[in-house]
């Protein structure tokens, strides 16, 4: 379960680039690319280890038009779906 001062940070066996808003991934050791949308791509820019899940969220609630409760839910739901395939500690 993720908690809300839980500091993600991408895995170090990960490489990306952001293109045109999109983060483009490669996680070579799955020898996977994985493409992330928009919103995505926010979340995974600031999952730097210096920002906690809450500071995650409340980015993505002053750069989109979203209600709080479903960044959150969304949030929690990516990161978690991350960790899951090894793209985030």
């Amino acid at each position: 379960m993720i908690d809300l001062q839980d500091v993600p940070r991408r895995s170090p066996n990960s490489a990306f680039r952001v293109y045109d808003g999109q983060a483009t991934i490669v996680l070579p050791d799955r020898a996977e690319v994985k493409v992330l949308n928009e919103v995505g791509s926010l979340v995974w820019e600031r999952m730097d280890g210096a920002r906690s899940v809450a500071e995650i969220i409340d980015a993505i609630v002053a750069e989109y038009d979203i209600a709080p409760e479903d960044a959150r839910r969304d949030v929690l739901s990516f990161i978690e779906t991350l960790r899951e395939s090894g793209m985030v500690t």
